[in-house]
C-alpha cells in the first residue's frame, strides 16, 4: 500500500473547500471587497481594503495593510467570524462581506454629479443591490445615479439633496430599506415604454421611415423633464421617449428605432419638424454620443 502524502490531501481539502465555496455563494456587490470570494493565498486591493476594516476594528495586527492575504489576515477574518456569529472558516464570502461592510467608514469626501471613481462605483453597486439603481457600475455620478439617490433619501428618511454625505454613506452602509419594501410617495405611476416592455409590443409595421434622429435629456437647458404627453422623465430614467412632430407620427405611436429600440412617440419640441425626430437619453453623455444620424423607424401597429 502506498504511503499517503498528507500535506497533499490537506491541500486538495482546502482547494475543494474554496471551490465549493466559489460555486454556493452569491457575488456580494462591494467596491471595497470585490465579487470574488477572498481567501488566503490572495493578494489585490480588495484585500488591502478587507485588511484596513479589519485594523480599524483591532482585528488586525500589522503595522500597516499589505494587500496580501497571509496567516494574519486569516486570523484577524476568523476572529471577526467569531464576534459575529459567522462561520468560522477564514473564508471572506457573501455573509463576511455584508458584515463588514457595515464598518466601512465615510472619508469625508461628498459625492455628486459629475464625481467619478470608486467612491461612486461603490455607492452604484448598494443602490443597485437595493433597487433603486439600474444603470451601469461605471463609477460616474450622472443624473440616473443622482435619482436613485433622491429615491434612496426619500425612503430611508434623509435629507433629499441627492448628495452623498456622512448620512447618506451610513445609510446606505447600515440596514438601509430596499426600493421594493417601500413606495416612494408621490413617485410617478405613468406607464412608459422601456426595452423591458418589448414582448408587448407587435412585431409588424405599418409604415417605415428613414429621419434625423438627435437625443436630449431630462435636465437640458430650459427642459421642465416632464413631456408633451405627461411622462415624468426624472422619473422614469429608462423610459425610451421619442420627440416627434404631430403632424408625421401621432402622439402615442409605438415605434421601433434603429439603434435605439422599442418606444413611444410621446413628446414634441419647437426644432422637432419633419422628418426628424429627438430621442431620450437618461445621461448626458450618451446623448452628445448618438449625436446626429440618420435612422430607419418603424410605425408598429
Amino acid at each position: 500500500m502506498k504511503a499517503v502524502n498528507r500535506s497533499l490531501v490537506k491541500k486538495a481539502a482546502v482547494t475543494a473547500t474554496i471551490t465549493g465555496t466559489f460555486l454556493s455563494v452569491p457575488a456580494f456587490a462591494s467596491a471595497h471587497f470585490g465579487y470574488d470570494l477572498l481567501y488566503k493565498g490572495k493578494h489585490d486591493e480588495h484585500v488591502k481594503n478587507l485588511q484596513k476594516v479589519l485594523k480599524q476594528e483591532g482585528y488586525y495586527k500589522l503595522s500597516k495593510p499589505t494587500g496580501y492575504f497571509g496567516p494574519a489576515t486569516e486570523k484577524a477574518v476568523k476572529q471577526f467570524q467569531a464576534d459575529h456569529n459567522l462561520k468560522v472558516d477564514g473564508l471572506v464570502g457573501d455573509k463576511t462581506k455584508q458584515e463588514l461592510d457595515q464598518y466601512v467608514r465615510y472619508d469625508g469626501v461628498q459625492l455628486t454629479i459629475g464625481s467619478r471613481g470608486d467612491g461612486v462605483k461603490d455607492v452604484q453597486e448598494h443602490l443597485k443591490k437595493l433597487g433603486y439603481y439600474t444603470g451601469g457600475l461605471d463609477g460616474i455620478f450622472g443624473q440616473l445615479t443622482r435619482l436613485a439617490v433622491l429615491q434612496f433619501q426619500k425612503v430611508n428618511d434623509l435629507r433629499i439633496d441627492g448628495i452623498v454625505g456622512p448620512e447618506t454613506f451610513k445609510a446606505l452602509h447600515n440596514n438601509p430599506k430596499a426600493k421594493e419594501q417601500f413606495k416612494v410617495a408621490g413617485e410617478s405611476t405613468v406607464k412608459v415604454q422601456t426595452l423591458s416592455s418589448r414582448k408587448q409590443l407587435p412585431s409588424t409595421s405599418t409604415k417605415i421611415l428613414y429621419m434625423s434622429a438627435t437625443a436630449y435629456t431630462a435636465y437640458c437647458s430650459g427642459c421642465s423633464g416632464t413631456t408633451a404627453t405627461g411622462i415624468d422623465l426624472r422619473a422614469n430614467p429608462e423610459a425610451k421617449v421619442v420627440a416627434v412632430d404631430p403632424s408625421i407620427i401621432p402622439l402615442g405611436t409605438k415605434l421601433y428605432v434603429e439603434g435605439y429600440g422599442y418606444a413611444v412617440a410621446g413628446d414634441t419640441g419647437s426644432a422637432i419638424k419633419g422628418n426628424r425626430i429627438d430621442l431620450f437619453m437618461a445621461e448626458r453623455n450618451d446623448a452628445i454620443q448618438w449625436g446626429r444620424k440618420t435612422v430607419k423607424v418603424r410605425i408598429l401597429n
